[in-house]
């Protein structure tokens, strides 16, 4: 959670933090791979080569399973898959036969049968060790139920077993990204895309991989040839975005995020995410039209993104912007977050400021060791001449270790402008014992010498 001090410095800043945030929002995860994929040609030409014996590498089959196969195959000519897999599954050859249970995995597999898939193909792999393609199509179905350590484990041990098609060098590549082994990923990658080229998904994970690695610009210019081969997808434009966020390119961000969003393809969070690039701009109106197009999709916005939004409108003190956004939630399904979010609104905004003072004791009664409730309230007491009972509460938000730092920093603001400035200090080597802080040591140098004077 980001620090909300009051100061004027982090208020300046606060929509270069946010949007800070939303930059490191997809960092280490990689994008899914799309749906479209597993109906790629490039996809089936692999996953179907499957079905095919290769005997070099390959459990050989009798006679009869031979007849068992040809019969399975003509199952599948007609459609029958539920047929086929009833087919091997019933069958008593299947049983002692390694080939013939790697297929009936295949058919589970394709059928979305993820657990008995991977118990087929175990079984195949126990029967026949060096089973090739039952090593990769294992390691597929992995990938599929997010196992990426088993994955690896059997991606691995297929290319070890002389496997270099594309799809498995990419499954690779994307387990190795899920790690956040980003070298070792690329690499992967670009071995996929040796016999893959037009594989969109593979050049997307180079792209976040470079993103990873401080090629932000060269990952961006992919993303370019990405998002051209694959418009639609909307995770591409939103993982550009990012990318530019963190190149501090606001405007090349909000432009990636607003093609996707004209076509319609772009989820209820990135949507506020492109009202809140709007308002940095300074295009309010603009803003405020995207922001109302996010709560008409039938997927309404997280609370994460609803929050850096007001948060921003609030700083920038557009006052209908942020009502606008409250007004859509009805009060029942607000959040603590966002109820102390309202309170700090109802207050700065003037609107109605003893009901935001209200809020506050209610959130800070509800639970008395919420930090970041405790120091809003301690401030607004500060502001009205309550110095004691201010310290009172900072201290209280003190214990909450998440806002540890944030409040010994408000006490030593309090205690200085009190004159009080040897237990200022004191606050501060606090402060400064969990984080150091430039500034804050030129402060402290600054308290001391002040000290000194005074005495």
């Amino acid at each position: 959670m980001m620090s909300r001090s009051s100061n004027t410095t982090v208020l300046l800043h606060g929509l270069a933090l946010l949007q800070g945030l939303a930059a490191l929002a997809m960092a280490v995860e990689p994008l899914p791979i799309s749906a479209s994929y597993w109906k790629d040609p490039a996809f089936l030409k692999a996953f179907n080569g499957s079905y095919r014996i290769e005997a070099r590498i390959e459990p050989s089959i009798t006679s009869e399973e031979r007849a068992l196969l040809v019969e399975l195959q003509q199952l599948m000519a007609d459609e029958k898959r539920e047929q086929a897999i009833k087919l091997l599954a019933e069958s008593s050859l299947t049983k002692n036969s390694a080939a013939l249970t790697f297929n009936l995995a295949n058919l589970q597999l394709e059928e979305g049968q993820l657990d008995k898939a991977v118990a087929s193909f175990e079984a195949a792999i126990k029967a026949y060790p060096s089973f090739r393609r039952a090593h990769r199509n294992l390691g597929l179905a992995r990938v599929r139920k997010e196992d990426w350590d088993k994955a690896l484990e059997h991606l691995g041990e297929a290319v070890r077993l002389g496997d270099s098609e594309g799809l498995t060098y990419g499954l690779l590549g994307y387990c190795r990204l899920s790690r956040g082994e980003f070298a070792s990923a690329m690499q992967a990658y670009r071995l996929a895309q040796l016999t893959e080229p037009n594989v969109t998904e593979w050049s997307a994970g180079i792209a976040q991989c470079m993103q990873q690695l401080d090629q932000r610009e060269e990952a961006a210019a992919l993303l370019d040839e990405v998002i051209r081969k694959r418009p639609l997808e909307a995770s591409y434009a939103v993982l550009k975005a990012n990318i530019h966020l963190q190149l501090e390119q606001q405007d090349q961000a909000a432009k990636a995020l607003e093609m996707a969003h004209r076509l319609g393809t772009l989820g209820a969070d990135p949507i506020l995410l492109l009202a809140e690039l709007h308002l940095g701009g300074g295009r309010v109106e603009e803003s405020v039209k995207v922001m109302e197009s996010a709560f008409e999709r039938q997927e309404k916005p997280g609370e994460n993104a609803m929050l850096r939004l007001f948060q921003i409108a609030v700083v920038q003190q557009q006052w209908l912007l942020a009502k606008g956004l409250l007004d859509r939630v009805p009060a029942k399904q607000q959040s603590r977050a966002l109820r102390l979010a309202k309170a700090r609104y109802l207050i700065e905004s003037k609107q109605d400021p003893e009901a935001g003072i209200q809020l506050l004791k209610t959130l800070t009664t509800e639970d008395p060791t919420d930090g970041e409730a405790l120091l809003v309230y301690a401030r607004l007491l500060a502001a009205s001449g309550q110095q004691a009972a201010a310290e009172l509460l900072i201290e209280r938000a003190a214990a909450d270790a998440e806002w540890t730092f944030e409040a010994y920093r408000a006490l030593t603001n309090l205690r200085a402008k009190q004159g009080r400035y040897e237990a200022a200090l004191e606050s501060l080597d606090k402060a400064l014992q969990i984080q150091s802080d430039a500034d804050l040591e030129a402060y402290r140098n600054a308290l001391r010498r002040t000290l000194e004077a005074s005495r």
